[in-house]
């Protein structure tokens, strides 16, 4: 067990540097677009690619895997990904940056998948729900260390994109000296994506929402910030309040959620997004820099525990059988939120000005609501003694700890 509990350890250290990388990436790349004079509606495209890269290496990677096994696939996936950042730097074009965020999309949705499954090797049914929260609080806690370190060179030179590629490439070493093998990825029985949605249509609309949500604040909030003549610092600040907002409220909105019903939470949730994202322009007119963090603070508050909530709302409405195959359901339709997001907020952006990409976020977030309190009215809550425990999950990543937080959950009916 001591043995299993160190190498865990070890391989959450290579996660965090990784989510580290991702975390600096992004909010290099938007700032470095800002000040390269690229047009809004391009850095929505740029930044959108990577979930279109993310939704593709979920899909490609097992198959590479199983074919060549986990360590050459994580190897070549961290020396691609290593290399591209490098070129972001090399060709400052928007068509290139497309490219290469598609590339990185793909490469960190295998990283995170490869080392997913060995995390999945070394727990068991005991203590699977707490490798899983510590698993998502390190990429948490190192997409908000990313915000830090992107400070340390000026954007707009080499020496960040050279930073990246390093610590991606040190990231490497824990996983690859992993001593125990992961098993290969298998899922239950297909649950087709129409028949997901038909069984439950609140948890599949509040999955795509989040994702169109957090797709557009994580990566266009550094631009905001450049578009409202703050620093590189200052910027990357405001994006780790996003963050940190939804750590500081994961565990009192689990509880919540677990005593409640569900759909009572998730319209708190969209209420409270939709009041702190209107606010957030006005606080930017003010010019008052911690004003505005504290907004964005209680934006990524009421964001990202959604995610947790809509999976758990899925969880209760499935049965046993279905809940692993529909992980591939929420990963799709997430992803593609994801996807739409940055290029639907960037384009409010270009036309209303840059304050406005959060009035896309309310306006989302009202959509919600409205579509909740409908579902709320045509079906009844689930019983009492029928809802699993909330799945905490702060933030996407691939098929592998989506469906065993649903496993877990399930497992504790």
């Amino acid at each position: 067990m001591t043995t299993r509990f160190a190498l865990a350890r070890t391989l959450l250290i290579g996660v965090a540097l990784i989510a580290l990388c991702g975390g600096m990436q992004g909010t290099l790349l938007g700032v470095r677009a800002s000040l390269e004079g690229f047009s809004l509606d391009a850095i929505g495209f740029i930044m959108s690619a990577y979930y279109a890269g993310f939704l593709l290496g979920a899909w490609l990677t097992p198959l590479s895997m199983a074919q060549v096994g986990h360590i050459r696939v994580f190897a070549a996936l961290s020396s691609m990904a290593s290399v591209t950042i490098l070129l972001h730097a090399t060709f400052v074009e928007p068509a290139w940056w497309y490219l290469f965020r598609l590339l990185s999309g793909f490469c960190f949705s295998g990283l995170y998948l490869v080392a997913e499954s060995w995390l999945n090797a070394v727990s068991s049914n005991e203590n699977r729900g707490r490798y899983l929260a510590a698993y998502m609080f390190t990429i948490a806690l190192g997409f908000i260390a990313g915000q830090a370190v992107v400070n340390l060179w000026p954007p707009n030179g080499f020496e960040p994109f050279i930073l990246a590629s390093v610590i991606l490439s040190v990231a490497m070493i824990p996983v690859l000296l992993s001593s125990i093998a992961a098993p290969p990825i298998e899922f239950s029985e297909h649950l087709h994506l129409a028949r997901f949605i038909r069984a439950t249509p609140l948890g599949a609309v509040a999955v795509l929402i989040q994702g169109m949500t957090l797709g557009a604040i994580m990566w266009l909030t550094a631009v905001l910030g450049r578009e409202l003549g703050y620093s590189l610092t200052a910027s990357s600040i405001l994006v780790g309040t996003l963050m940190a907002g939804g750590l500081a409220v994961l565990i009192p909105i689990g509880r919540l959620s677990d005593v409640q019903d569900r759909r009572h939470t998730l319209l708190l949730l969209a209420g409270a997004a939709v009041v702190a994202a209107f606010l957030v322009p006005t606080a930017a007119a003010f010019g008052n820099f911690w004003l505005l963090a504290v907004m964005l603070f209680l934006v990524g508050g009421a964001v990202q525990p959604m995610y947790s909530v809509s999976i758990s709302i899925i969880n209760d409405q499935l049965s046993s059988h279905q809940i692993l195959s529909a992980s591939s359901g929420i990963i799709l339709i997430n992803g593609v939120g994801g996807l739409l997001g940055p290029l639907l907020g960037a384009r409010a952006m270009s036309l209303f000005g840059s304050p406005s990409l959060y009035y896309f976020v309310a306006a989302l977030n009202a959509l919600l609501i409205g579509f909740t309190l409908y579902r709320m009215r045509v079906r009844p809550p689930v019983a009492s003694d029928v809802p699993s425990e909330l799945t905490a999950v702060v933030m996407p990543t691939s098929q592998v700890v989506v469906a065993n937080a649903m496993d877990e959950a399930d497992s504790g009916e």
